[in-house]
């Protein structure tokens, strides 16, 4: 797969906002992420080679890279203590807007353990999820779910582990 993503982004490198990576394609793979580190439309970071993989070998022609938070940051301790409200609207007004778009794209959960990293990461998915929820497309995570009980993230994934059915209706009865 070529990277030719369109990006959605504010501010700078460090500190600012990405709410979307998208390379359109007939077949969508939808992806959320915790947060976005350096990639942008002409370069991938590792995360991103990590993310095409996994949709190239699941048979997708597009994807689009979705995070919990749109703060770029190359380490998630160093994510602001507390979200940004207009930010996180923001992110979830392009969530809405890219499912209104590809309406059957299926849904790769894959934000890792980190989650617990700060107190609104899980608010940020739960809103997320009440945005793409309508989708008619399939929801999945990365092999088995970590022993924390979390969607695997990209980068400590083996592509032989595949695409696999994330029961997305549980997960959310479960976090807390």
């Amino acid at each position: 797969m070529d990277y030719l993503p369109i990006c959605n982004e504010t501010g700078k490198p460090q500190g600012g906002h990405r709410f979307v990576l998208e390379q359109p394609g007939e077949k969508m793979l939808l992806v959320v992420g915790l947060n976005p580190s350096n990639a942008d439309e002409t370069h991938p970071d590792l995360t991103m080679h990590k993310v095409m993989g996994f949709a190239e070998g699941g048979g997708y022609d597009g994807f689009a890279m979705l995070n919990l938070s749109s703060e770029r940051a190359t380490d998630k301790w160093s994510l602001s203590a507390t979200l940004d409200e207009p930010m996180h609207r923001k992110n979830l007004d392009v969530a809405a807007d890219l499912l209104q778009r590809y309406p059957t794209a299926d849904i790769l959960v894959a934000f890792g353990n980190d989650i617990s990293a700060k107190p609104y990461l899980k608010r940020c998915f739960r809103d997320l999820y009440d945005v793409l929820r309508t989708s008619r497309g399939q929801w999945f995570q990365i092999g088995k779910l970590t022993v924390k009980g979390n969607p695997r993230h990209p980068l400590y994934a083996r592509y032989d582990w595949g695409l696999v059915p994330f029961k997305v209706k549980k997960y959310m009865t479960k976090l807390k």
